[in-house]
């Protein structure tokens, strides 16, 4: 639980912040990454790579591998909020 005063102090930083960088506060705002095509990036990297490993014989990375691209698909699907 956040005092008065530290409360105040988050409200001033957000007013800043809304002013000097609108599309960064806009952002915040919205919960939402605006860029989408990095999540597609990471996924094609990592399954590719997940699945080059699995056929040249090392499963323990390349599991690892596609289960990075998985919750990196599930996560952009559902997007954990903070606060």
């Amino acid at each position: 639980m956040l005092s008065d005063a530290e409360r105040r102090s988050l409200d001033e930083i957000e007013q800043r912040l809304s002013v000097e960088e609108p599309d960064l506060a806009r952002a915040f705002e919205s919960g939402r990454v605006r860029n989408a095509w990095l999540y597609y990036v990471v996924m094609i990297v990592f399954g590719g790579i997940g699945a080059l490993l699995l056929v040249i014989g090392s499963p323990g990375i390349g599991l690892l591998c596609l289960l990075v691209a998985a919750v990196t698909a599930v996560l952009r699907k559902h997007p954990v909020g903070i606060g």
